[in-house]
């Protein structure tokens, strides 16, 4: 026989939280179902998302109007072939840090880097995720030194730079 290993919940009414989130997890890494394919980067590298998720955790996609997919700026929506996902151009923005953000929409898990904590600050500010903004604010003033410094106005400088078109 196999052995079980329940994570203890001491609030009996969020005992089913951990599985949520591991179902969640598990959907955002479904290409299969996804009905969105964001085109990231130059390189248009590809990030698959469902529609309904988005339009859950994001204001960009919960303040599209009526025949709009979403309201980001800077991003082209091409019309979709029937059956499969619509794509979404976001040139501006890295595919690393694109993916690590839906997996946040998805899970509300993520591990923020001093290097890239400005670049994620604009896709959740750009994508509308209150929450994740907040706690990149929170990441850069409590963790902001003189050692670490130099690597925020680097990565603060090469967003501004990206967002001028110099990059």
């Amino acid at each position: 026989m196999g052995t079980r290993v329940a994570a203890h919940c001491p609030d009996k009414s969020l005992a089913g939280v951990p599985r949520l989130l591991e179902d969640l997890q598990r959907l955002a890494d479904d290409h299969e179902s996804a009905d969105v394919v964001f085109l990231v980067g130059r390189e248009e590298a590809p990030v698959y998302a469902h529609r309904v998720v988005l339009m859950a955790r994001c204001k960009s996609f919960q303040t599209a109007k009526r025949g709009e997919i979403c309201r980001i700026p800077g991003c082209t929506v091409s019309p979709s072939v029937p059956g499969s996902p619509t794509p979404i151009r976001l040139p501006h923005f890295q595919p690393e840090t694109f993916r690590q953000f839906i997996i946040y929409v998805y899970t509300g898990k993520i591990i923020l880097q001093d290097n890239g904590v400005f670049e994620m600050l604009t896709v959740a500010q750009e994508l509308g995720v209150d929450e994740l903004r907040i706690s990149c604010e929170d990441h850069v003033t409590s963790t902001l030194s003189v050692l670490n410094a130099c690597t925020f106005l680097a990565a603060a400088m090469e967003i501004q730079e990206r967002a001028s078109g110099k990059v």
